[in-house]
């Protein structure tokens, strides 16, 4: 085996095990080794806290320089009392994309209102094609994608803003938070100019939560893997029918995920 690598970036990502119930638990995942580092039976931040800093006195954590988490303060909070002001806390890019598809849905409603009803039937059945990457779409479904934002040319503005702000995390000319923010908060400007009410929100929680999301220029830290590891401890609760047991849970992932990556 591969010797572990000291751990620098840890991610912290909530699972949801009932979502009715809103029932939360919180993954901790170790970037460096490519692995889970401990499941918590909630995500309170006290919880969040109490872990980081045992693994911390315990060596574990003790080199840790940046933490990269979702939208939820007790992760932000937690990492802070623990680590202290030096620790760079990064907001995942994949949320702040999920938070504006969220916000992309209500305007594009906004905008359908002022249609016609015979536009709005041209419309029915195309939602998939505003809201799936450009890429991911075949050529002929770009070319009514296109004919689309011609014929509805206020969409088609929308779209091109949610793109735009891909790009924007995807562009490697951008080095720094520093620069981060500034690209940032011209998109702001540029995406407010639409003028839609359901874009505020967003607009918002981009502002509140600015430095933490241009953080990710610094090193181009996500939690992609804490996602596709997300997606593997699902898959044990769909098999397990749910899950009544946490303790036996969280040791069936340390055993699927809690080794080193080969």
């Amino acid at each position: 085996n591969t010797p572990l690598k000291p751990i620098q970036r840890i991610g912290i990502d909530e699972l949801s095990l009932k979502k009715k119930h809103r029932q939360f638990i919180a993954v901790i995942i170790d970037h460096d080794n490519h692995r889970v580092l401990e499941v918590l039976k909630n995500r309170e931040k006290t919880t969040v806290a109490a872990y980081l800093r045992k693994a911390k006195e315990e060596g574990v954590l003790a080199t840790v320089t940046e933490v990269t988490i979702d939208m939820w303060d007790g992760y932000d909070t937690a990492a802070r009392e623990v680590f202290g002001a030096q620790v760079v806390v990064t907001i995942d890019r994949f949320h702040v994309m999920k938070n504006f598809q969220e916000c992309l849905t209500g305007a594009r409603r906004e905008l359908q209102r002022k249609l016609s009803d015979a536009e709005r039937e041209e419309l029915k059945g195309s939602r998939w094609l505003w809201v799936t990457n450009w890429e991911n779409l075949s050529a002929r479904k770009q070319e009514e994608l296109t004919r689309l934002k011609a014929r509805f040319p206020e969409l088609g503005k929308l779209a091109d803003q949610r793109e735009a702000l891909r790009s924007l995390f995807n562009d490697p000319t951008i080095k720094t938070p520093t620069a981060g923010r500034q690209r940032l908060q011209a998109w702001i400007e540029q995406a407010g100019s639409l003028g839609l009410a359901s874009l505020n929100k967003f607009f918002k929680t981009l502002t509140n939560w600015m430095d933490k999301i241009a953080n990710y220029f610094h090193s181009r830290s996500s939690n992609g893997r804490t996602e596709g590891f997300n997606h593997g401890l699902r898959s044990i609760l769909w098999r397990a029918y749910g899950m009544t047991n946490f303790e036996n849970f969280r040791l069936r992932v340390l055993h699927c995920f809690g080794f080193a990556a080969k």
